[in-house]
């Protein structure tokens, strides 16, 4: 639930530019137009079309206030390598450049709407003047689920709301041999302004132990990269804190209705951005917006040198 800045519009809208050129993470758009896999795949499908039709006349080629082209490696190697799709979100210049919402979009007249559906909307649900800011990738946590605290372990819910920043995440120096955690700061959280219907999967391992998160909600497995929880099967083993392997026993998907939570910590190396839910290691928010690449590569290596990791 995650924004790719687009620095070459944004710099010629005189805003100020992000500080990276990649995958860089929303402070709310993408919360404020949250949308499922299939409603993404209808809003990205519909903003290609318009763009390529320009239907308001204002281009030579494509409308980049649909879709603008330099997304589409990015959209074609989400979806080619992760099975994403990354949909367009919109700003209002006229409202200072407040979000816009999209179709699809909870609190909108097309909310609930398939992607079939979405893909059929005329160009004129969006005005002329609202530009494309940027595209998002959902994945979170469920309001419920506990994750590690240096006050102890906490609903990240009620983290969010009483501003609790004394996070707990591996060591910069932890891998699979040797598993140590640190104290850390919440940097921010993320939250979805309304609540929807979205698609999470519940999982449950032979010690007992559950985990309920998002699709996309990245997971550290037992060779140390990490991975979307849709691409876990039965059999897979997750990690505890303590670095021992727990055997999925059941992976139970369904439609569930709700607001989804995230959070990034401050530090910005790769291994002290794993953190503890449910008592098991899942990678933080920044591996779903600027890390995006650092999912499936070995990350809590051993006696590997670097010049060896791709």
């Amino acid at each position: 639930m995650h924004k790719l800045s687009l620095p070459t519009l944004v710099v010629a809208l005189g805003l100020a530019a992000p500080a990276m050129a990649a995958w860089a993470p929303s402070y709310y758009r993408c919360t404020f137009d949250q949308l499922n896999s299939d409603q993404a795949k209808g809003r990205q499908q519909w903003a290609k079309k318009w763009a390529d039709a320009d239907p308001y006349n204002i281009s030579t080629g494509k409308d980049q206030r649909f879709w603008a082209t330099v997304y589409d490696t990015d959209a074609r190697d989400a979806l080619n390598t992760y099975q994403t799709w990354l949909y367009p979100v919109f700003v209002d210049p006229n409202n200072n450049y407040e979000p816009w919402k999209g179709p699809g979009a909870p609190g909108t007249t097309t909310a609930g709407f398939t992607g079939d559906q979405i893909f059929a909307l005329n160009f004129n649900s969006k005005p002329v003047q609202i530009l494309m800011d940027g595209v998002c990738e959902p994945g979170c946590y469920t309001p419920d689920q506990q994750v590690l605290f240096q006050s102890g372990a906490l609903p990240i819910e009620k983290a969010q709301a009483g501003g609790v920043d004394d996070l707990v995440t591996l060591s910069k120096d932890a891998s699979m041999d040797k598993v140590t955690l640190a104290p850390n700061t919440v940097e921010r959280y993320t939250v979805d302004k309304n609540a929807e219907r979205q698609e999470i999967l519940r999982f449950r391992m032979a010690s007992g132990g559950k985990l309920s998160v998002t699709l996309e909600h990245p997971l550290v497995t037992t060779d140390g990269t990490l991975k979307k929880a849709k691409e876990f099967v039965i059999g897979e083993r997750l990690v505890r804190q303590d670095g021992t392997p727990d055997e999925i026993v059941s992976i139970q998907g369904e439609t569930w209705f709700g607001k989804a939570y995230n959070l990034r910590p401050t530090s910005t190396d790769l291994t002290s951005n794993i953190l503890v839910a449910e008592g098991y290691l899942n990678g933080s928010a920044r591996f779903q917006s600027e890390y995006v690449e650092e999912l499936n590569r070995l990350i809590l290596r051993t006696n590997v040198p670097d010049a060896l990791i791709p």
